[in-house]
């Protein structure tokens, strides 16, 4: 088979969701399909850091076209088809939940969740709002012209695909999931290892001693929840404190702020965006990862930190009960003192923490990329070789 691979994504510069599943499904591709033929699509020419597979059975193209607000659109909708039609692919793959309509082949939509769909954007105050949500507004519309026409859906959960096929009407055996994995470079170091990041990170982000991890920055992760929570258990455990990973500048004020509210500016540490590396080395010193988030389609961020051995507390909402089974500790709602209690909980308990730390472990021992890239193979070879239910 020919198969074009719509990865875009994959050159962007900011990190998240869409970049880490690229990545990982490419390089499984290229581990489990060397028979068939891979056209990879990107806007363009990819930073050091980013891996591509370098092999015969993958090409690369540049998908030209830049303009003015539209830029993105205009690829998508232009540009892409334009060297699609080139290209006289067998199948298309869309990676991250938009595509180009209107196709006369057969194509396949990811699509990662439902929340844009069902998400209202706020009007534009300014320029920069008003080109956001110009660029929000297609991309909804994108989702919803290109998913119903896909001749299969490709999502991350069950949780997803029982959104999609009720908010779009989908029928439920046309979307199939294909459960995604840490990257491996999430892993459980050793004591020298550990020893040495110790004062690296110290040195480098002014972090000791014991720590609470969290990451995220949009509302529905629920950060100032996290950092209500922890000014409770701050009271009893003077040698603890609380590092935030917070990507969006903006965000990371208002944390600041509220931190400072509290009185907990010597206790708390809010980084911005920081590197792959960094993160595994905060994963693995930490003593507890919380992770409040509300929705999900599917939920790295826990996987991430179990895989490396650390004990992980979610909310009880959307995708993460799946996601996690038994290897995390699930909280319902959004109750500061419920939250802070189980955190104290995990805290205090030096056993509890030794389970959750093997129990994650062996969830996470459950996935895998490959298996992800044999389920989205098999997708390809039905669009190709089978006529469309």
């Amino acid at each position: 088979m020919r198969i074009g691979i719509d990865a875009r994504f994959l050159t962007h510069p900011q990190p998240g969701g869409f970049k880490t599943y690229t990545t990982n499904l490419l390089s499984a591709l290229n581990q489990v399909d060397k028979d068939d033929e891979f056209i990879v699509y990107l806007d363009r020419h990819p930073t050091k850091d980013v891996m591509l597979p370098d092999s015969s059975n993958f090409t690369y193209r540049i998908v030209d076209g830049t303009r003015p607000i539209v830029g993105m659109p205009f690829r998508e909708q232009v540009g892409l088809r334009l060297q699609m039609i080139k290209d006289r692919l067998d199948v298309m793959h869309f990676l991250c939940n938009t595509a180009t309509v209107g196709l006369m082949g057969k194509y396949i939509v990811t699509l990662h969740d439902t929340i844009q769909l069902t998400t209202m954007s706020a009007l534009p105050g300014n320029n920069s709002d008003l080109r956001h949500w110009i660029i929000n507004g297609y991309s909804k519309q994108s989702i919803l012209w290109a998913v119903r026409r896909a001749y299969r859906v490709i999502t991350v959960s069950e949780y997803v695909r029982a959104e999609i096929s009720r908010t779009l009407g989908i029928p439920i055996e046309r979307i199939t999931v294909t459960q995604q994995a840490p990257n491996p470079i999430f892993r459980q170091a050793d004591e020298c290892e550990k020893q040495l990041w110790r004062q690296d990170v110290k040195q480098r982000f002014g972090i000791h001693g014991r720590f609470i991890l969290g990451v995220g920055y949009e509302p529905r992760k629920n950060i100032p929840l996290l950092i209500n929570a922890f000014a409770r258990v701050a009271v009893n455990n003077a040698d603890l404190s609380l590092v935030l990973v917070v990507a969006e500048g903006l965000q990371r004020s208002t944390f600041q702020h509220l931190v400072a509210e509290l009185g907990l500016a010597d206790r708390v540490v809010v980084l911005g965006a920081i590197a792959l590396l960094d993160l595994v080395r905060l994963y693995n010193l930490a003593d507890l990862f919380v992770f409040p988030s509300e929705r999900e389609g599917y939920g790295l961020p826990p996987l991430e930190a179990m895989a490396c051995g650390l004990p992980t507390i979610v909310m009880n909402m959307t995708s993460l009960p799946e996601v996690v089974l038994d290897g995390a500790l699930l909280v319902d709602g959004k109750d500061i003192t419920v939250w802070a209690g189980t955190i104290q909980q995990v805290i205090a308990d030096e056993n509890l923490r030794t389970r959750l730390r093997e129990q994650g472990l062996r969830r996470v021992a459950m996935l895998s990329w490959d298996r992800c890239a044999e389920r989205t193979v098999d997708v390809y070879h039905a669009a190709v070789f089978h006529s469309p239910k």
